[in-house]
């Protein structure tokens, strides 16, 4: 609101400074030109009105000069405002990617682990199922044991990543 302000202040500044001087020179031409057709000579050299025109005109340019270097500046700095956010959403986009990347992986462990515990869980039942041969228990003991070593494997394989971030 003060900027706004100011900027109509300067206005009307500029603008009294245009009639002061457009009176001024009224007065000097009365002041010193005694005779009548003398005077009417030299206003029409000069044409006053013209001249206040003149004067309006220019203190409506430098009035816009001065609105057009604030805007300028706002923009700029709005600009740069812009840059920083992009910036910061830019660094959130490569966070989330890792961390879904990274969720993911997780999924992808978690399921192989369920597949495991789902085999454990059936050689569990075929070695306690008495039905079956001394053969198929043995073979399933065999089995529940490369299983249990994989998934030793692979919990090792978690803690290593876990190292390395």
């Amino acid at each position: 609101m003060e900027t706004s302000t100011s900027k109509v202040g300067l206005l009307t500044k500029l603008i009294v400074l245009v009639l002061i001087i457009w009176i001024l020179s009224t007065v000097l031409i009365i002041t010193g030109i005694d005779n009548w057709p003398d005077r009417g000579t030299f206003g029409d050299l000069f044409g006053a009105v013209n001249a206040l025109f003149s004067g309006l005109a220019f203190a409506g340019l430098i009035y816009t000069i001065v609105l057009q270097k604030e805007d300028l500046a706002l923009q700029r700095n709005e600009i740069a405002l812009n840059r920083k956010e992009l910036k910061k959403t830019a660094k959130a986009q490569v966070n989330s990617e890792k961390a879904l990347i990274e969720q993911v992986d997780q999924m992808k462990v978690a399921s192989k682990l369920n597949a495991l515990k789902t085999l454990i869980d059936y050689y569990n039942l075929q070695i306690a199922n008495s039905n079956n041969s001394p053969e198929i228990i043995l073979k399933a003991k065999e089995k529940r044991k490369a299983t249990i070593k994989e998934i030793d494997l692979l919990i090792d394989r978690i803690g290593d990543d876990d190292d390395f971030e």
